[in-house]
Order: C-alpha cells, then structure tokens, then sequence
C-alpha cells in the first residue's frame, strides 16, 4: 500500500511568484515614479514661474496719516492703474489677484502744499505671499499728486439784478433766494481769493410778472476779479431766485367804522387825511380790483366829537406801500355835530335771533345816561321811544340764567344818528 507522506514528515508548500519579485520590474516603476515627481514640480509647482496682473488700481488713501498729520490733503489726484509682474512658484501665483496687492504713492517726498511726483510702490496685503516677488511693470511708476490744506468757507450769496429789464408800470419789488449762504470746500489757496458770491439773475424780455428763475453762483475776490476754482468744491453751484415783480398803482384813501349801528350813514362824519392817496404795488390780478384802500378802522363805541385819530396802515394781503411812511392821520370836523344824553326805557329793547327754545326777559328798568350824536338841530325833537336798544344773541352765548348783555342803540327813522361808548342790559334767559 503506498502512502503520500514521507518520514512521516508534511510536504512543503509551494512558494507563489509577485511582478514585484522581478528587479527590473521594481526598477522600472522607480524610473515611473521619479518621471511622476519630476512632472509635479515642473508642471505643477513651477518654481521660476512669471505672471501678468492688469489693471490694479492706485490706493491714494493707503497710509494717508503721512501727509495728513500735516495738515495736508490730496485736491487732485489721477485714477491711475498699473500692471503688475509676478514671480514665483506657478502655484502660488497662479491663484492671486489684484485684490491681494496694494499699490500706493511713497509719501515721504510730501512735506507741504503744492504738486508733487510721487513713486508707486506695491506691496501684498496677505502675509502668506512669501516667495513671491512682485513689480510694477514697464516705466509708469510715478503719478502728479496735487496736496494743499483744504478748509470750509461759507460765504453769503448776493443777487444782481443789473440784467433785468422790469416794464413800465411794474416794479421789481423784492427778490427771494432758496439759500442764502453756499459753503466751499477745497484748498486754502483758492478759498481765501473768495470776497463775495453772487446770484447774477438774468431774463429776456420785460418782465411783468414774478418769475423763478434757476441762476448760475459767481464769485470776486476783494478787488472785483472773478475766482474761478479748479479743485475747489461748491456746496450749491447754483439757486432759484424769485423775483416779485409787482404792478404799481395810485389809489385814494378811506376809513371804515366799526361798532356802527344799523342802517348807519357814515356821510355824517367829515374827516380829513393826512395823506390823501398812497401809492402801493402787487400782483396785477389784485390791484385792478382794487379803486380806494380802506388803511384802518375807527371804533365809533370810542368815539369822541373833536377827536384825532393816528391809524397805522393797514394794506390787503400782497399789496405793498411803496411810501415812505407807516400810518395816516384822521381828524373829524365836529362843528355840525352835536350830542344829547337821554334815559331809554326797557319798552325800547327788541331781541333778535334768539332760539325758540327760550324766552329773553329784560330786568333792567332803563337804561340811563346814553348819549347819541349827530347832525346839529336834528337831535333836539328825538324822543326815547324813537330809539331801538338792539339785544342779537348771535352776539352771545344763549344759556339759562341772568347775563349783562351787550347791546346796541340805533335810530331807525335816520341813520346819520349813533350813540357814543359802549351799554349793556341786565337780562334773564329761561328755556322754554
């Protein structure tokens, strides 16, 4: 019988065979490896390696505090932009932009006002950009930067009306600006030359009306030279001026009563005036409606025979005086004037306008010591009962119980009579 083992021992197992066992294999991927290397350094990592960046623009606010600690600032400045060149590891190159360097004029040169060359130099704004060098290319390296100490001034705006032409009959009343003063901002060098600004306001054809008209800031120095700014800024380079141009007009003068009784005559009051007529301007829609001007009122509840009245003028809305003065003597001639004290019973009151819910009764038993005025021999045959005593309740407020009310005394038969001061009745007002 035969058997497989052998000096009872186990049979050997057989050792498998790698590509990895052979030494030119192992040799060859060595040389792979190596070529692999070698292209990720020359392709990827490209030391050596150069770059173009176009259009980087010049910071001028970059470390300014070196000439603004001097009391400098920039008035004109060039936008300016340069290229860049780039040297270094493709890699690392290969992902910057403009947005990672900052090209900036050198300041030091910058000791006062005036202009100035000034050398760019660049730098990275990211501290991981070591190994890479960067240049400004070609020869346009410097830039002419305009320093000077800039100020404020505010300056008060005139309006010349030297170029206007205003039609016969009308007036160049007034003038109206939509700002009075323009502030300026820019070098010392030119602010300081500035004296005086105007609004020189011009317009063709005659002008017969108000108009609003935008107008062009000029400025002067002290000797009348006209400033014209090169680097100065001008808060407003222009405003809207009004011109109030009105129509001019002669007109007579009146005055009007107050406190007159019903059905009054003013004919019976002889005045003079100070000024007979005034001479006044305004829009022309209103002045042609105008034929007299009533310039104040006079209170016939104060008035008094022989009595002289100074009224300050007063004109309707928008019409102006064009006369030197600001108000009118009134006197009364009194010589056909004669006045009679009467006591007037409680029969002589009538009620008017009173509501329906209530009832007015008069307590006061006469009403004494009133004194009418009016035309001479006219009041020497005037009895009591020819006088009303007027009590409107559109004149007060109506509400149950005792009042003192104002009342007012005319003559129905002639309105040339009036009573002189002021009367009040002593009533009772119930609800009906």
């Amino acid at each position: 019988m035969s058997s497989n083992r052998t000096n009872g021992t186990k049979p050997a197992i057989q050792h498998t065979k790698s590509i990895l066992d052979d030494r030119r294999i192992r040799l060859l991927l060595a040389i792979v490896g190596a070529i692999v290397a070698w292209m990720v350094v020359t392709i990827v990592v490209q030391p050596g390696t150069t770059r173009t960046i176009n259009n980087v623009p010049v910071d001028f606010t970059y470390d300014s505090a070196a000439y603004t600690s001097r009391g400098l600032s920039i008035v004109s400045a060039p936008e300016k932009y340069v290229s860049l060149k780039l040297s270094g590891d493709g890699y690392t190159i290969g992902s910057l932009t403009s947005s990672d360097f900052v090209v900036y004029p050198d300041w030091s040169g910058v000791r006062d006002s005036g202009e100035k060359t000034l050398h760019l130099q660049v730098r990275g704004v990211n501290t991981l950009l070591n190994g890479v060098s960067v240049s400004i290319e070609g020869g346009d390296n410097s830039v002419d930067v305009v320093f000077d100490v800039v100020e404020e001034k505010t300056v008060p705006i005139t309006v010349t009306t030297n170029y206007l032409t205003i039609a016969d009959g009308y007036i160049l009343y007034g003038t109206e600006l939509s700002k009075e003063t323009v502030t300026l901002s820019g070098p010392s060098t030119e602010i300081d030359k500035v004296e005086t600004c105007t609004a020189e306001v011009t317009h063709k054809g005659e002008l017969t009306d108000s108009v609003t008209l935008d107008t062009a800031l000029r400025f002067y120095t002290k000797s009348g030279s006209e400033v014209k700014f090169e680097y100065t800024n001008l808060e407003e380079s222009s405003v809207e001026v009004t011109l109030e141009v009105y129509k001019m007009a002669t007109l007579p003068v009146s005055v009007s009563f107050i406190n007159a009784p019903r059905n009054f005559d003013p004919s019976v009051l002889v005045y003079s005036l100070s000024k007979q007529t005034l001479n006044v301007a305004g829009p022309e829609s209103q002045i042609e409606k105008l034929s007299t001007l009533s310039v104040g009122t006079i209170d016939l509840s104060t008035f008094a025979l022989n009595k002289v009245y100074e009224l300050p003028i007063e004109l309707p809305g928008n019409i102006r005086l064009l006369d030197n003065i600001s108000s009118i003597t009134v006197s009364f001639d009194s010589s056909k004037l004669e006045t009679k004290t009467m006591n007037l019973p409680a029969s002589c009151v009538q009620v008017v306008n009173l509501p329906s819910t209530y009832t007015l009764t008069v307590q006061t038993e006469r009403l004494m010591n009133v004194t009418l005025c009016g035309p001479a021999g006219l009041l020497d045959t005037l009895v009591p009962e020819q006088v009303v005593i007027e009590i409107d309740a559109d004149d007060f407020y109506v509400a149950a119980g005792q009042q003192n009310i104002a009342c007012r005394l005319y003559v129905p038969s002639d309105g040339k009579i009036f009573a002189l001061g002021s009367y009040v009745i002593q009533c009772k007002i119930e609800s009906n």
